[in-house]
């Protein structure tokens, strides 16, 4: 495991490791864990070596790129990097190669990020296990019978087993903050809009954001304003006074141990000085409905051509999911639309008499694969894509021996204040937990494979 990404940049940058030492470390730890785990799609061995020689001799120059420089990242295979398949997990787009970097691709490169390979994920985002059935199913690091959460599962996966110290991801209903999660890591989804959407493969593009996961707080923060391309300051929180709202039917309903871990974390937070209360916003009981409503439709008029040109290459749940937003009514993606606004305006009168929101993020831990009604994991999560407003998940302790994560939302564009409360909250906590995972140690030599690709069993590189 390499270290949290604040310390590791901080070394890097002061020579007390190299980048070529680090990226050993970081390739090392993906072909341990891609025969059990299998987190990656595609990994960038050669690339990744002759940047880290650059940065090298830069830094011993005096020169360094950025706040990541030398820092192992991995991206999510639904972001757009030039000249290299970008398939969003579907056999349907190997061919798909786009020519430029997707921006935030590019400011995490110009930040001196290694980036080393892209995660598995679930297919087109399309859903919340990251169970793939071109690329095979993610496992979690906590358990490999079980889910990691999705869609983004890869991506917290790599960050979890410290892999890598930092990852992109995107969510739609909560596709960063469910694997951060069920992974025990830190995930954010940014305000609608602070970070350029171009150069992601879309699923529904009125609720996709990007955004990122590490290991820390301060590892999202440095991240983010990479991405953002601006400094978030830190600005030490005692939260004497914040005004925290306890999101009703949103904590203790569906798990006992999740409840308990929800306690423990409201008596941290009163702890800390903030005044909790509980509130009830209208509308979020239908999060999960129209979110459907919306992103099947838009994934349907996204896909549908190459739907229709080859079927072959879709997955059966993705298959479903796509008839579904064909033959929906038209005229009712309009109506979906309007009743997300009045559940926007809802949730922004309701932040009048906030600072934040809080309630678990998922409802339960990560479940064996095969269980029932997975996209039950939305239901926390999923209404905050519909406002826009931003959300992160902390780790705040272990139900039935498996992490969940507190989720903390602010009002639009407070993401720097949003990272202050999350940190001290972690702070008070705990935080990051490492996971049982303990894969063979494999040859310091050997790159890691990508998984099969159906039933070719054709290795990618």
């Amino acid at each position: 495991m390499i270290e949290d990404l604040p310390v590791l940049a901080a070394n890097v940058r002061t020579g007390q490791t190299t980048v070529a030492e680090v990226l050993k470390a970081s390739l090392v730890a993906m072909a341990n864990e891609q025969p059990i785990l299998n987190p990656w799609i595609r990994v960038y061995r050669d690339v990744a070596v002759t940047t880290a020689r650059a940065l090298d001799t830069a830094r011993t120059s005096g020169r360094t790129s950025g706040p990541l420089h030398g820092v192992p990242v991995a991206l999510k295979d639904n972001l757009d990097e030039a000249g290299v398949p970008c398939t969003g997990g579907c056999a349907a787009y190997l061919d798909r190669v786009p020519a430029r970097d997707a921006p935030v691709v590019a400011r995490l490169r110009a930040a001196g990020a290694v980036v080393v390979g892209r995660t598995n994920m679930h297919e087109l985002a399309g859903g919340v296990t990251s169970e793939n059935p071109h690329f095979g199913p993610v496992r979690n690091p906590w358990d490999p019978t079980r889910i990691p959460g999705g869609s983004s599962g890869g991506s917290a996966v790599v960050v979890a087993t410290g892999s890598v110290a930092g990852a992109l991801g995107t969510d739609t209903g909560g596709s960063i903050r469910i694997p951060a999660s069920l992974c025990g890591i830190v995930g954010l989804k940014p305000t609608r809009g602070l970070l350029p959407q171009s150069g992601v493969l879309p699923f529904s593009p009125s609720l996709d954001h990007v955004g990122p996961l590490a290991r820390s707080v301060a590892g999202v923060r440095i991240l983010l304003g990479v991405l953002a391309g601006r400094y978030v300051p830190a600005t030490p929180q005692r939260l004497t006074g914040l005004r925290i709202g306890i999101l009703e039917g949103f904590g203790r309903e569906a798990d006992p141990a999740v409840g308990a871990s929800f306690d423990a974390a409201i008596t941290v937070l009163e702890g800390l000085g903030a005044r909790l209360k509980s509130v009830h916003v209208p509308g979020f009981e239908r999060g999960i409905r129209l979110l459907k409503a919306i992103s099947e439709p838009e994934a349907a008029a996204l896909h549908g051509i190459r739907f229709q040109e080859r079927p072959e290459g879709f997955g059966p749940e993705i298959r479903h999911l796509l008839d579904r937003g064909r033959a929906a009514d038209p005229s009712l993606h309009p109506v979906a639309l309007s009743e997300r606004a009045s559940v926007e305006a809802g949730a922004r009168d309701a932040f009048i008499d906030l600072d934040f929101m809080i309630c678990p993020t998922t409802p339960f831990p990560a479940r064996p694969f095969g269980s029932p009604d997975p996209h039950l994991l939305l239901t926390y999560t999923c209404p905050f894509n519909l406002t826009g407003q931003p959300a992160i998940s902390v780790p705040m302790g272990l139900a039935n021996g498996l992490p969940v994560g507190l989720q903390i939302v602010a009002p639009h564009e407070a993401d720097a204040r949003l990272l202050d409360v999350a940190e001290a909250f972690e702070q008070a906590s705990g935080g990051f937990r490492p996971p049982p995972f303990r894969p063979p140690v494999a040859d310091p030599n050997a790159a890691p494979r990508g998984p099969a690709l159906g039933r070719s069993q054709r290795s990618l590189p």
